[in-house]
């Protein structure tokens, strides 16, 4: 068994739901593939299509699973921004990150924070910047570009 560790979005405190091997299997698939059909990954996991069914809408209800997304594989920009911020907002800015960053980090050094974004154009990926520049709190920022 496995712990995975999420939010209650309502109560805003940590909750632990225990899943199974199966559970982990089916993870796995859609970590890989989330179009994956559920017959597909009944077949693979050793359950009926309902079965699949019924655990992945569990594990959408308890948080386990938080979003489907579209990752492309395109000439997107992508980049890490680095984020100096006022000690007294670095949580603010972090949690406003989330909604705008493919993935947030917490940092330590002369920057606080650490957003990778993600962009379909460099305009897009620079409003994006330009968002992050004006959230409250933030002192500086350093943006890295990944070459292709």
């Amino acid at each position: 068994m496995t712990s995975i560790g999420m939010e209650d979005r309502t109560l805003r405190r940590p909750v632990v739901r225990v899943i199974d091997e199966i559970d982990s299997q089916i993870l796995s698939i859609l970590r890989e593939n989330a179009r994956t059909k559920n017959v597909e990954i009944a077949r693979k996991v050793n359950l009926t299509e309902g079965g699949v069914r019924a655990r992945i809408a569990k594990m959408i209800k308890d948080g386990v699973i938080e979003k489907f997304t579209v990752i492309t594989r395109s000439n997107d920009v992508t980049g890490l921004v680095l984020i100096k911020t006022q000690l007294d907002q670095m949580r603010l800015v972090g949690k406003r990150l989330k909604e705008i960053a493919s993935s947030a980090y917490e940092t330590s050094g002369e920057y606080d924070l650490a957003a990778e974004l993600r962009a379909d154009t460099v305009e897009l990926f620079n409003r994006k910047v330009d968002e992050i520049r004006s959230f409250p709190g933030v002192v500086d920022t350093m943006t890295l570009i990944r070459m292709t």
